[in-house]
């Protein structure tokens, strides 16, 4: 993928651009798609490890995000440039030395994240949100339809502010790992330039969103047809497959919208400096 000018960053681009993103992001986990597997399912493992932890491993997994997708950008992009992809591209958020790399920044924007996330869920608990509660109600035999009804309707207001509050907060997020990464952005300016161009990119995000959501839906009503074979064919593809081209998704998105965008002309782009 080329880049384009770097005139009116971040650039505003047809709606149509979405599915193309979803094409772009299959074409370059085709170029290595075992590496690809391999790590998401490494990560994933470690991200199951740090959640085992108790009371803090919640938030560490949470901390670290930014820099798990980082390798992945970076890994697409190595692919993108024509390079022969290596397992160095995914430590690119934590590279040597990390005080002047884009570690801390990354670290920063997971915490900006998990506090979002914290303040928001304390909203929803404060209007009566208490997941717990229903579930348990729910596979309680002696809960009457009317008491489980009750229920649900105190926690939809909650709900729907959540998803309310929630919104800005992801858009903000989408692009900041890979500002920051590409393009030397501090946490703040990744933020702020993220969530402009999530404005300007809504009609393209959502066809982009929906193209995924139906290839999903489409795995699982195949995985759910099948049974067991489903289980052992379409399974891994949803488990190993889907999240790399996903990623891969998002690297394109980031092409087409920002390309050679950057925070400041000295920037340091650890990506590109990787082995």
């Amino acid at each position: 993928m080329t880049s384009a000018s770097n005139q009116d960053i971040p650039r505003k681009v047809p709606a149509s651009q979405g599915f193309k993103w979803v094409i772009e992001g299959f074409r370059l986990y085709r170029k290595n798609p075992l590496l690809l597997s391999a790590a998401f399912g490494l990560l994933f493992g470690v991200v199951m490890a740090l959640n085992l932890i108790p009371g803090i491993g919640g938030a560490l997994s949470g901390i670290v995000s930014p820099l798990m997708a980082a390798g992945f950008l970076a890994a697409f992009r190595a692919l993108d440039n024509g390079k022969e992809l290596e397992l160095p591209y995914f430590r690119a958020g934590v590279p040597t030395p990390i005080p002047s790399g884009p570690t801390l920044p990354l670290i920063a924007l997971g915490v900006v994240q998990l506090l979002g996330t914290f303040a928001i869920g304390l909203v929803m608990f404060s209007m009566g949100f208490d997941p717990e509660a229903i579930m348990a109600a729910a596979q309680n035999s002696k809960t009457s339809p009317a008491e489980l009804q009750a229920l649900t309707n105190q926690a939809l207001p909650a709900a729907l502010t959540g998803l309310v509050l929630f919104t800005p907060l992801i858009m903000a997020t989408w692009f900041a790992p890979a500002l920051i990464l590409f393009g030397g952005a501090r946490p703040a300016t990744a933020l702020g330039v993220s969530l402009k161009a999530v404005i300007k990119n809504w009609a393209a995000l959502t066809v982009n969103g929906l193209t995924l959501l139906g290839l999903l839906l489409i795995l699982s009503l195949v995985l759910v047809f099948l049974g067991t074979l489903g289980l052992m064919v379409v399974l891994p593809v949803l488990l190993l497959v889907v999240p790399p081209v996903l990623q891969g998704s998002l690297y394109a998105s980031y092409q087409a919208i920002f390309a050679v965008w950057a925070d400041e002309p000295s920037a340091n782009h650890a990506a590109d400096n990787l082995a």
